[in-house]
């Protein structure tokens, strides 16, 4: 079994252990015992800080997988590899700290006074660093093959303190600013974890060696660094921009509505999490190979699987939409169409493959740069135009038209570049398979019970969707997996 696949296979298991855990805790638990204000406040803490750590790294991330193959020697402490991105991570806080600070009055006003957000604003100190810790760690972690731990450690373990922090919140232990208090306190559990582990693996070496650092290699490096920095910034914007601009437009109450509900729209991404952990390596090391038809065939692999895993989690998603909301309180009700724009969003992420992974480790990675630049000005005057005509679904409908017209210059360029070009009939027909599944469920009335009504329905879309891809023959791959869980199953009721 290869890397990718072992890695995979292992992410995966995280991935949905995580989201399985996270489901309780944000679809089940919080809009339960939290207010949508307070829901809002966790994650506006969130959004903040993931930008604020991503500026913060310098673009380091982005020149760790690209370089880091050439400083590869485990004999030779990797040449110092890790005391370079020690001091990256310290210049990079205290550049947040100059900018947080300076744009502390502007955030409190832009909040509104009346927000419960301010109250906490100062825990984006320790909160940033660390994400910022954690996120240079894991970034180191997997350009030593190995993405595996920081999915554990990300999607598992942080969703399990976090479900056992808000137990505490339930149980009256402490009130709601000692919950976030603790929530931000995790994340510090979680850098100490997977530092100790890669001690344990004796991978920690503090030791300066400027051996490699010549002028030709450092001019690149910082080169890819600053778009890198760019380039994951805008990323970031573009999936936390929203949020902070719903709390500009309307309050923190509005702001825990859409999270809730975009929570679900984000499952549809889900079976892509675990390949993109590995992917960026694979693709850096065969294009530092010159093997592009390897790259090609990531590239065209990753379009048809991507696809039918995202199909199939948005008809799982939207067939039960009414039972969805037979869980959430009332209020949540007016993020219905949150879901449905955000879920067909992610579909087409996901049917754009690995694109942008392709293009930001080629020698054109300044495009990136330039397409998500383009991306984040897009994003916010599509949530200008849409946010006071449609309320929070116009924010999700902005992200769904960016996403559009983003991966469609993207796959324009990679046509025009390598001649890639990864989509054929078996695309359509996904979904088609997607569709008729869709109106087949539809139709069927609903049962009395809501939970009843889930498994039902959520059997007869595996039954429908997976048999109907299996018979068409849209993908080898797919077809082994679905007859390796077929076989599991006449074993298992054996």
């Amino acid at each position: 079994m290869g890397i990718l696949q072992r890695q995979t296979i292992k992410s995966t298991i995280y991935i949905y252990a995580g989201v399985l855990i996270g489901f309780v805790t944000s679809a089940l638990i919080y809009p339960k015992f939290l207010t949508e204000s307070e829901i809002g406040v966790i994650g506006l803490l969130v959004s903040w800080s993931s930008i604020f750590a991503q500026l913060a790294t310098l673009g380091f991330g982005g020149a760790t997988i690209k370089f880091f193959p050439y400083f590869r020697d485990k004999n030779k402490q990797h040449h110092g590899f890790l005391f370079l991105m020690l001091l990256v991570v310290l210049s990079g806080f205290g550049i947040f700290l100059i900018i947080f600070f300076l744009l502390r009055s502007w955030m409190i006003q832009d909040a509104g006074a009346a927000s419960l957000f301010v109250n906490y604003i100062d825990l984006l100190i320790p909160f940033t660093f660390f994400s910022l810790a954690f996120t240079m760690l894991d970034m180191y972690n997997r350009a030593l093959y190995n993405a595996s731990t920081g999915s554990l450690l990300n999607e598992t373990v942080s969703r399990l303190m976090v479900l056992f922090l808000v137990g505490l919140f339930i149980w009256d232990v402490y009130n709601f600013s000692g919950y976030v208090l603790w929530y931000v306190l995790s994340r510090a559990v979680l850098v100490l974890m997977l530092l100790v582990f890669l001690i344990m693996k004796r991978e920690i070496s503090l030791r300066p060696d400027f051996s490699l650092l010549k002028s030709d290699l450092r001019k690149s490096m910082i080169s890819l660094s600053l778009f890198s920095l760019i380039t994951g910034f805008g990323n970031l914007a573009i999936i936390r921009i929203d949020s902070i601009m719903i709390n500009s437009f309307y309050s923190d109450a509005e702001v825990g509505i859409y999270l809730t509900t975009f929570y679900f729209g984000t499952l549809v991404l889900l079976p892509s999490r675990a390949l993109r952990g590995i992917a960026p390596t694979l693709v850096a090391d065969a294009i530092k190979n010159a093997d592009l038809r390897a790259v090609d065939r990531m590239y065209t692999k990753s379009t048809v699987t991507q696809l039918v895993a995202g199909c199939f989690f948005f008809l799982g998603i939207w067939t039960n939409i009414d039972n969805i909301f037979e869980i959430l309180p009332e209020s949540f009700e007016a993020g219905k169409y949150v879901i449905l724009f955000v879920g067909l969003m992610n579909i087409i992420r996901m049917g754009s493959g690995i694109n942008d992974v392709i293009i930001g480790y080629s020698e054109y990675y300044r495009v990136n740069t330039y397409i998500m630049l383009g991306w984040v000005a897009l994003i916010i005057l599509t949530n200008i135009w849409l946010l006071p005509v449609m309320g929070i679904s116009g924010a999700a409908l902005a992200s769904l038209i960016s996403v559009v017209i983003v991966n469609l210059v993207r796959f324009v360029f990679l046509y025009k570049k390598f001649g890639f070009q990864p989509y054929s009939k078996a695309h359509l027909i996904i979904l088609a398979i997607t569709i008729a599944t869709y109106l087949m469920v539809y139709w069927i009335p609903a049962l009395p019970s809501y939970i009843l009504d889930i498994l039902m329905r959520g059997v007869l879309v595996t039954l429908i969707f997976t048999t109907a891809i299996y018979f068409s023959k849209t993908d080898v791959e797919i077809n082994k997996l679905i007859e390796n869980y077929l076989h599991k199953a006449i074993r298992f009721f054996r």
